[in-house]
């Protein structure tokens, strides 16, 4: 998948993507239409208008389409990533800086979410919030369909936590077999004392 390919230099060795939070289009859609307007649907209409100013257009209309590719960028690379693992965070502020953090699920505490305000409730876009053992919470603003995406965080976390403690078992269980075959080597068999 594309997206896979994307955000392949977040993940670690053996780390899959569960299933990414994105932020709602309309929290940039002033942005996108701004510059949809006057970086590409201007500069089309001026050189359909005024053929001869077609250089103008022309340089007009490739900013528009670079700075439409930034924004796109900027919506795309501010994510959470949930993977099998643990929750990456990026966040992406150019083509030349971007941040991201992981958040182990064992120090999430709480998962919570909240839709707030008209638009937020008619196109069911919210704030998800992330309690941490240690550190300051994390926000995700603008989540689309905050509930579900905070469920199947939850659902993500628990699978974690419940493949670690089968792992930890098996590795518990696999110390202690070893233990005991290395003492039998060393002592042999306890003997029953018969009793007098």
């Amino acid at each position: 998948m594309i997206r896979d390919y994307l955000y392949k230099s977040y993940l670690a060795e053996g780390e899959n993507i569960v299933f990414v939070i994105h932020r709602h289009l309309l929290m940039q859609s002033k942005d996108f239409f701004r510059i949809a307007f006057f970086g590409l649907f201007l500069p089309l209409f001026g050189w359909w208008l005024f053929p001869k100013i077609m250089l103008f257009a022309a340089a007009w209309l490739a900013i528009g389409v670079l700075r439409f590719i930034y924004e796109f960028f900027d919506w795309y690379y501010d994510v959470w990533l949930v993977t099998n693992a643990s929750l990456i965070e990026i966040m992406w502020k150019g083509f030349f800086e971007k941040s991201s953090a992981r958040i182990e699920y064992h120090i999430i505490q709480g998962i919570g979410y909240e839709v707030k305000g008209f638009w937020r409730t008619l196109f069911n876009f919210g704030t998800i919030a992330l309690e941490k053992f240690t550190g300051n919470a994390s926000v995700f603003d603008g989540a689309v369909n905050p509930k579900k995406k905070a469920e199947m965080l939850t659902k993500a976390q628990e699978e974690f936590v419940t493949n670690k403690s089968f792992r930890d078992h098996r590795a518990l269980q696999g110390v202690l077999t070893d233990l005991l075959q290395q003492h039998i080597v060393e002592h042999g068999l306890p003997q029953e004392q018969e009793e007098e």
